[in-house]
């Protein structure tokens, strides 16, 4: 193999050999114009295969890296998207990301995954540092937050998709859960099978998401003559914080027929309370959750749930990203995308 020796790269004080070649060598060495090599690098079509396959065979031979960022001027775009989520811990966004990333990596993007864990002052500094890396699009799980500067967000130019969670009053392409549909199908499948004091353990009120199941839940009860406020039970969306709810519940009424608990891990911490006081799932009190993580179906019983199609919530929200940014949905204004779930019926509702 022949050895090149270029004036930009040399072998350090440990003879270790450090690459520092440029195009302009690549063509030098190939015997071409840097043009050539450029057209080559973009995969354009307007290179012969002869000068291709020099090019290439030069590339290898040198091992030379192209300098993305001298691309990303030249083209105006990094192909880096910011994908911002509440907790990458949380087991019900694997799904998510999976999505996200594998329809992007499709296409030729790199994906920064960003975990504001909650908070949102860590939200407005992460979003702040992918703006000032000429990111090419943002899909964002807001903070639940009602501090939010709504001017602020309406000023981004880059293009942004929120997933799963609204902003009020932000008018930015939206993929979303069909939460109240969700809530109104479990809570109707509950009724349907002989159940009649149905309480809800919920979210936070500030929670649209949470909000929207709880009218869910409320509608079917009302429609069905079996509604009553002390029915309701507020907490967090946390593990923790359904075991307290439902000890809270289990304290203060008596004949409780079954749960719907607004998301999967306030019924794994209900569950626990309802072994601690040696309740039976499903033959004392039933029980449903909402959102349909992994573990739901791994649980002693089994939990019937709702399930979110989280990894195709993901793939939307990259199409709709990639439009706005090749331009073609700027005149379309605002879009609101809402996905239905489905009911997955496992062992822990008793059934007439």
């Amino acid at each position: 193999m022949k050895r090149f020796i270029l004036e930009n790269s040399f072998y350090d004080d440990k003879n270790n050999y450090k690459n520092m070649t440029t195009i302009k060598d690549v063509a030098k060495i190939a015997g071409v114009s840097v043009g050539t090599v450029s057209n080559v690098l973009n995969e354009l079509d307007t290179v012969s295969d002869k000068n291709k396959t020099r090019v290439m065979d030069t590339i290898k031979t040198l091992r030379y890296k192209p300098n993305k960022i001298a691309a990303s001027l030249s083209k105006k775009k990094t192909m880096n998207i910011g994908l911002v989520i509440p907790d990458v811990s949380s087991p019900f966004y694997s799904d998510l990301i999976k999505g996200v990333t594998e329809t992007l990596d499709a296409h030729g993007y790199n994906v920064f995954l960003c975990s504001s864990s909650g908070d949102i002052g860590k939200e407005k500094k992460i979003i702040n540092d992918l703006l000032a890396m000429w990111i090419d699009g943002i899909i964002l799980i807001p903070v639940y937050s009602n501090k939010r500067d709504i001017k602020e967000m309406e000023s981004i130019n880059t293009p942004m998709v929120l997933v799963n969670r609204e902003i009020k009053g932000l008018t930015r392409d939206i993929v979303i859960f069909d939460n109240f549909g969700g809530a109104y199908e479990a809570t109707n499948f509950l009724i349907k099978n002989n159940h009649k004091k149905i309480i809800i353990l919920d979210g936070p009120k500030y929670s649209r998401p949470f909000e929207d199941r709880l009218l869910g839940w409320k509608t079917a009860m009302e429609e069905n003559k079996l509604y009553n406020k002390n029915l309701v039970f507020r907490g967090d969306f946390s593990v923790e914080s359904g075991y307290d709810m439902m000890v809270k519940s289990l304290n203060e009424l008596k004949e409780i027929d079954a749960v719907f608990a607004s998301s999967d891990l306030i019924a794994l911490g209900a569950l626990n309370a309802l072994e601690e006081k040696n309740v039976l799932v499903p033959d004392d009190i039933s029980i449903i959750g909402f959102g349909d993580i992994y573990l739901s179906k791994f649980l002693k019983p089994s939990l019937t749930t709702i399930r979110r199609p989280f990894y195709n919530i993901g793939k939307t929200a990259v199409s709709i990203l990639l439009e706005k940014i090749a331009g073609k949905s700027d005149e379309e204004g605002f879009k609101k995308f809402v996905i239905k779930g489905k009911l997955e019926i496992r062992n822990s509702v008793k059934e007439k």
